[in-house]
């Protein structure tokens, strides 16, 4: 099991340099290319996404306010902890942006992997366990949640590999990624 404090993720510019991205995790391939990745945006105006072609993306909308898309220029409104997928290929851009905003992306690389993103409300104790050949992770966007008796602050995410289990704990809301081979 991995815990990957907020204040430990690497902030990097966009592949198309028109904003910023801060690496929560990223689970590298043989061939140099990441098989999954997980990161948050920050999004601070109108902006075309990054193009990932041979990658699935999901993304979470973090902010109160959530977030305008348009895919494919067919507008997609997200409210908080609303979820979004697309082919990395797809034409995106944020619109309507009037203050910054945040979203968490998860990445995976088609043909090696797949994953899925879900918002869910951890109330008293909860396990997860990574399938047999994948792996799990949680990111805490609200309240106070444990693992392994290890409090997790805001945006901490701790990822376990294939047949492990986390045990959480607490009052809050976290993003469940689960990713299969």
């Amino acid at each position: 099991m991995d815990i990957l404090p907020a204040a430990g993720h690497r902030r990097i510019p966009w592949l198309n340099g028109q904003g910023y991205t801060t690496e929560v995790f990223v689970s590298p391939g043989l061939d140099g290319l990441f098989e999954w990745r997980l990161s948050i945006a920050t999004i601070d105006s109108d902006a075309e996404f990054s193009q990932f072609p041979g990658v699935d993306r999901t993304l979470m909308a973090l902010s109160p306010q959530g977030l305008d898309l348009l895919d494919e220029a067919h507008p997609v409104r997200l409210d908080q902890f609303a979820i979004h997928s697309f082919a990395g290929e797809n034409r995106v851009s944020s619109i309507n942006v009037s203050q910054p905003t945040l979203d968490l992306n998860l990445m995976t690389r088609r043909g090696r992997c797949h994953g899925t993103m879900v918002s869910r409300t951890v109330a008293g104790a909860w396990t997860v366990a990574a399938d047999d050949g994948g792996q799990a992770a949680v990111v805490l966007l609200q309240g106070t949640v444990h693992c392994g008796g290890v409090g997790l602050g805001l945006y901490d995410a701790v990822v376990v590999g294939a047949g492990t289990r986390m045990e959480l704990e607490g009052d809050g809301v976290v993003a469940l990624m689960m990713i299969t081979r």
